[in-house]
C-alpha cells in the first residue's frame, strides 16, 4: 500500500510539473512581444532616403503587414505574412512581397526576402545578447536587448511595456555608418524600426575622405500607426 501511495504521489508531482511547464510555455511574456495569428495586422508610416551614386531619393508611404496563413513546424508555428504599401491618403493597398515568421517558446525568427533573422530570444532579459544572423550566412552580429518593460510613445500613442533590440551601433563617420534598432510592444509587436546605413566617399583624390559625403546607403524609419485583427 505504501508503494502504491508513493507511486500516486509521484504521478501527481509529475503532472503538476508538466502542467506548470505547459502553462509557462503558453503564457511566456516574451512571446507576447511578437504576437502572431491569422488576420493580425499592423500599419506603419514609413520614411526613407535612399542614396544611389551620391544622389538621394526621398520616399514616404504607408506599410501594411498582415498574417494570412500559418502551419505547424517541429517546435512551433510558421506564419505567412503579406506586405502592402500605399501613398498617404490613398485607400487601396498594393501588394509588395511575402515574408514569414517562425515562433516558439525559445525565439522569434523572421524571414525577410529569403534571409532569416533571429529577432527575439526568450526569455526577454535586460542586457541579453544573441547572434541575429544565426540562421543566415551573414557575419555574426550581436543583438542587444535593452529598456525591457519601458514605456515608449510613437505617433502620439503610448505603449506601456516595450523592449528595444539594438542590432548595430557602429558610429563610423569615415567609412561606413551602421545604426539599427527595433522596438517591440507587448501584445502589439514591432512598433518602431530605425535603420541608418551610409557608405561614405573615401577617395583621397577627390578630397572627400572624412567629409561625410554619402555614396550609397539608406536612412529608414518605420513607425506604428494602427494595429488590429481582421
Amino acid at each position: 500500500m505504501k508503494h502504491f501511495l508513493r507511486f500516486l504521489c509521484a504521478l501527481v508531482v509529475l503532472a503538476a510539473v508538466s502542467c506548470s511547464s505547459d502553462e509557462v510555455r503558453k503564457t511566456d511574456p516574451g512571446m507576447d512581444f511578437f504576437p502572431l495569428q491569422k488576420g493580425r495586422y499592423q500599419v506603419y508610416d514609413v520614411n526613407e532616403i535612399k542614396y544611389t551614386l551620391g544622389v538621394p531619393e526621398t520616399l514616404a508611404y504607408e506599410l501594411k503587414i498582415q498574417v494570412v496563413d500559418s502551419f505547424a513546424v517541429q517546435e512551433g508555428y510558421t506564419y505567412v505574412t503579406y506586405r502592402y504599401k500605399r501613398a498617404a491618403g490613398q485607400t487601396a493597398w498594393t501588394y509588395m512581397d511575402t515574408w514569414s515568421s517562425t515562433l516558439d517558446d525559445r525565439q522569434a525568427v523572421q524571414s525577410e526576402a529569403n534571409t532569416s533573422y533571429l529577432k527575439l530570444k526568450f526569455p526577454l532579459k535586460e542586457g541579453s545578447t544573441w547572434n541575429g544572423n544565426l540562421y543566415n550566412n551573414g557575419t555574426a552580429e550581436d543583438y542587444l536587448l535593452q529598456d525591457v518593460g519601458q514605456s515608449q510613445t510613437f505617433n502620439q500613442k503610448t505603449f506601456d511595456n516595450c523592449v528595444t533590440v539594438k542590432q548595430s551601433d557602429n558610429e563610423d563617420f569615415i567609412v561606413f555608418l551602421d545604426k539599427r534598432k527595433e522596438v517591440y510592444a507587448k501584445n502589439v509587436g514591432l512598433v518602431y524600426k530605425e535603420t541608418t546605413q551610409l557608405h561614405y566617399c573615401t577617395d583621397t583624390n577627390e578630397g572627400c575622405l572624412g567629409q561625410q559625403v554619402v555614396n550609397e546607403g539608406i536612412i529608414y524609419t518605420q513607425t506604428i500607426k494602427e494595429h488590429g485583427l481582421e
